[in-house]
Protein backbone atom coordinates (compact mmCIF):
# COMPACT_ATOMS: atom_id res chain seq x y z
CA UNK A 1 0.00 0.00 0.00
CA UNK A 2 1.29 3.43 -0.90
CA UNK A 3 0.74 6.47 1.66
CA UNK A 4 1.06 9.95 -0.09
CA UNK A 5 1.40 12.54 2.11
CA UNK A 6 0.26 16.22 1.20
CA UNK A 7 1.51 19.28 2.63
CA UNK A 8 -1.08 22.27 2.99
CA UNK A 9 0.98 24.55 1.09
CA UNK A 10 0.92 22.09 -2.33
CA UNK A 11 -2.93 21.26 -1.73
CA UNK A 12 -3.69 25.84 -1.67
CA UNK A 13 -1.25 25.82 -4.61
CA UNK A 14 -3.27 23.18 -6.49
CA UNK A 15 -6.66 24.59 -5.29
CA UNK A 16 -5.65 27.80 -6.29
CA UNK A 17 -4.39 26.31 -10.15
CA UNK A 18 -8.11 24.66 -10.82
CA UNK A 19 -9.54 27.72 -9.20
CA UNK A 20 -8.04 29.67 -11.42
CA UNK A 21 -8.52 27.69 -14.82
CA UNK A 22 -12.62 27.93 -13.87
CA UNK A 23 -12.52 31.74 -13.91
CA UNK A 24 -14.47 33.55 -16.97
CA UNK A 25 -12.13 35.61 -19.20
CA UNK A 26 -13.21 38.73 -17.93
CA UNK A 27 -12.50 38.05 -14.63
CA UNK A 28 -9.05 35.96 -15.80
CA UNK A 29 -8.02 39.11 -17.74
CA UNK A 30 -8.38 41.71 -14.70
CA UNK A 31 -6.14 39.11 -12.19
CA UNK A 32 -3.57 38.66 -15.06
CA UNK A 33 -3.43 42.68 -14.94
CA UNK A 34 -3.29 43.29 -11.88
CA UNK A 35 -0.40 40.58 -11.12
CA UNK A 36 1.10 42.55 -13.84
CA UNK A 37 0.61 45.70 -12.06
CA UNK A 38 2.02 44.45 -8.81
CA UNK A 39 5.08 43.24 -10.76
CA UNK A 40 6.13 46.50 -12.32
CA UNK A 41 5.49 48.59 -8.83
CA UNK A 42 7.62 45.46 -7.13
CA UNK A 43 10.28 46.24 -10.31
CA UNK A 44 10.27 50.10 -9.73
CA UNK A 45 10.76 48.92 -6.05
CA UNK A 46 13.96 47.48 -6.52
CA UNK A 47 15.02 49.75 -9.12
CA UNK A 48 14.20 52.38 -6.00
CA UNK A 49 16.37 50.76 -3.71
CA UNK A 50 18.65 49.56 -6.21
CA UNK A 51 18.33 45.86 -5.56
CA UNK A 52 18.28 42.77 -7.87
CA UNK A 53 14.28 41.00 -7.20
CA UNK A 54 16.33 38.37 -4.71
CA UNK A 55 17.58 41.19 -3.04
CA UNK A 56 20.78 41.75 -3.26
CA UNK A 57 22.54 45.18 -3.80
CA UNK A 58 22.95 45.77 -7.47
CA UNK A 59 27.23 46.29 -8.15
CA UNK A 60 28.61 49.88 -7.92
CA UNK A 61 29.11 52.35 -10.34
CA UNK A 62 32.68 51.90 -12.14
CA UNK A 63 33.77 55.18 -11.90
CA UNK A 64 32.86 55.31 -8.02
CA UNK A 65 30.05 58.26 -8.50
CA UNK A 66 27.44 57.91 -5.37
CA UNK A 67 24.37 58.45 -7.99
CA UNK A 68 21.99 55.96 -8.25
CA UNK A 69 21.84 54.08 -11.45
CA UNK A 70 18.95 53.98 -13.86
CA UNK A 71 17.16 56.93 -12.16
CA UNK A 72 13.55 57.71 -13.68
CA UNK A 73 13.98 54.78 -16.03
CA UNK A 74 11.16 52.67 -13.74
CA UNK A 75 8.32 55.45 -14.57
CA UNK A 76 8.38 54.34 -18.24
CA UNK A 77 8.05 50.74 -17.32
CA UNK A 78 3.78 49.74 -17.89
CA UNK A 79 1.70 46.74 -18.69
CA UNK A 80 1.34 47.27 -22.70
CA UNK A 81 -0.59 44.45 -23.50
CA UNK A 82 -3.18 42.03 -21.54
CA UNK A 83 -5.68 39.42 -22.89
CA UNK A 84 -6.90 36.39 -20.67
CA UNK A 85 -4.28 34.04 -21.25
CA UNK A 86 -1.22 36.78 -20.82
CA UNK A 87 0.12 40.22 -19.83
CA UNK A 88 3.25 41.99 -21.48
CA UNK A 89 5.49 44.33 -19.60
CA UNK A 90 7.32 46.58 -21.39
CA UNK A 91 8.38 50.20 -21.81
CA UNK A 92 6.50 53.11 -22.97
CA UNK A 93 9.00 54.46 -25.61
CA UNK A 94 11.12 52.94 -27.29
CA UNK A 95 13.99 55.01 -26.67
CA UNK A 96 13.70 54.25 -23.20
CA UNK A 97 13.82 50.37 -23.38
CA UNK A 98 17.20 51.26 -25.58
CA UNK A 99 18.37 52.78 -22.62
CA UNK A 100 17.50 50.77 -20.08
CA UNK A 101 19.31 47.90 -21.72
CA UNK A 102 22.56 50.01 -22.20
CA UNK A 103 22.30 50.12 -18.69
CA UNK A 104 21.97 46.74 -17.75
CA UNK A 105 24.22 45.43 -19.95
CA UNK A 106 26.86 47.97 -19.56
CA UNK A 107 27.18 49.36 -23.09
CA UNK A 108 30.02 51.95 -23.77
CA UNK A 109 29.08 54.75 -26.10
CA UNK A 110 31.99 56.51 -27.84
CA UNK A 111 31.35 60.21 -28.96
CA UNK A 112 33.71 61.76 -31.23
CA UNK A 113 34.21 64.94 -32.78
CA UNK A 114 33.37 63.53 -36.58
CA UNK A 115 30.15 62.51 -34.99
CA UNK A 116 28.65 64.92 -33.42
CA UNK A 117 29.21 67.05 -36.55
CA UNK A 118 27.38 64.22 -38.17
CA UNK A 119 24.33 64.80 -35.90
CA UNK A 120 24.47 68.71 -35.86
CA UNK A 121 24.63 68.55 -39.29
CA UNK A 122 22.07 66.39 -40.01
CA UNK A 123 19.57 68.03 -37.84
CA UNK A 124 20.01 65.33 -34.28
CA UNK A 125 21.40 67.11 -32.15
CA UNK A 126 20.22 64.96 -29.19
CA UNK A 127 21.12 61.50 -30.21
Amino acid sequence: MIKIKVDSHSQRTVIDAIQAMTLSKSRRKRVLTAAAKASVKTSRQNQRQQKTPSGKRWPSRADKSKKKMQVRLAKFLTVTASDDSAATLSWRKSRSARVAAKHHYGHRERHTRAAAIKRLRNGNAKA
